[in-house]
């Protein structure tokens, strides 16, 4: 028998059957230093010309609407926030301010204009508070640029995929915010809006003695989008399947085959259907690092099998 282990944090939010969460989505703004007047760590390092960088990650179904204005504002990743430098990089303050919540809100026809703003607001371009102090309190983030006609077609998210720059730009402000004064500012050159995905990588048979092996595939967006499906095929048709999970691929012998993850998590057992088979849906937190992996492999009783077990093929999906 698998020996079944406590589930981590990681695993406990990526494993649960019928939960969906929309899809990943990385914002990537980039700009040029244009002036820097800050002396305190770490911004001193910061100088005019400099390249500046802003990057966070959203969840494409995890929104707030305005109740007055045309505007969404989409939850950002706290950890996933980075504003870098050539030579540092600064992220929200943390714990963020009890009641506050950091969106990238979209705009569409207010009333005239399209954009997008990075706020505490639905409304307002307030900022973001960041981890640094200054001597007003800590340091804030402030970022919107306004276009003028229909360059966004709806307050969707995934509507607003895509590359911008000058093109329609009216109005922008990138700036580094000491309480009333401004004394870091960045001249905006380009965003891109983009879905994160990556797809599974099959990583060989683990044949457990058994002719027509269990089929494992694995499709979906695994930076956390939904969509996910992990599916096996082949199996007893009421047979409790074992899902094993691992953070690393060890390639163990098991049972007259080779069990591929590291018993990391597992087995999450699973039971097939009256066909024998198994559509698990799945969802992969957004904001894990990236280079993360997870190797997954199915292990279902088999009574034609040498030892009573046949295992699937293993799966490796990397976040991007």
């Amino acid at each position: 028998m698998l020996r079944r282990l406590a589930l981590p944090a990681l695993a406990l939010c990526a494993l649960v059957p019928g939960v969906a969460a929309g899809s990943a989505v990385k914002v990537t703004i980039h700009g040029t230093v244009a002036f820097n007047s800050i002396t305190k760590a770490p911004f001193n390092l910061v100088s005019a010309g400099q390249a500046a960088t802003l990057s966070f990650l959203l969840d494409s179904d995890s929104w707030v609407n305005s109740p007055s204005f045309p505007t969404r504002g989409y939850v950002i990743d706290q950890a996933s926030f980075a504003l870098a430098f050539p030579a540092t990089s600064v992220a929200l303050q943390s714990p963020f301010p009890a009641g506050k919540t950091p969106y990238f809100v979209i705009r569409d026809n207010d009333p005239a204009v399209d954009g997008f703003i990075v706020s505490t607001d639905l409304e307002d371009p307030v900022g973001v508070p960041l981890a640094p102090s200054g001597s007003f309190g800590h340091f804030l983030k402030n970022f919107y640029v306004t276009y003028t006609g229909s360059t966004l077609s709806s307050l969707d998210l995934l509507d607003a995929v895509g590359a911008y720059d000058y093109t329609g730009l009216t109005v922008f402000n990138w700036s580094v915010d000491d309480g009333p004064f401004n004394p870091l500012g960045i001249d905006f050159v380009s965003m891109t809006v983009e879905v994160l995905t990556q797809t599974w990588e099959d990583k060989g048979s683990a044949l457990g003695g058994v002719a027509g092996e269990p089929v494992f595939t694995g499709t979906g967006d695994l930076s956390g989008g939904s969509g996910n499906t992990l599916s096996l095929a082949s199996a007893a048709p009421g047979a409790l399947a074992g899902l094993v999970v691992g953070l690393t691929g060890l390639y163990l012998p098991f049972k007259g085959g080779t069990l591929v993850p590291a018993l990391d998590v597992g087995p999450i057992l699973v039971p097939t259907s009256g066909a024998g088979a198994i559509v698990l849906p799945f969802t992969m937190p957004i904001g894990l690092p990236a280079g993360t992996e997870l190797w997954m492999q199915w292990a279902v009783p088999d009574a034609a099998a040498v030892h009573g077990v046949a295992l699937s093929n293993a799966l490796l999906g990397t976040t991007p």
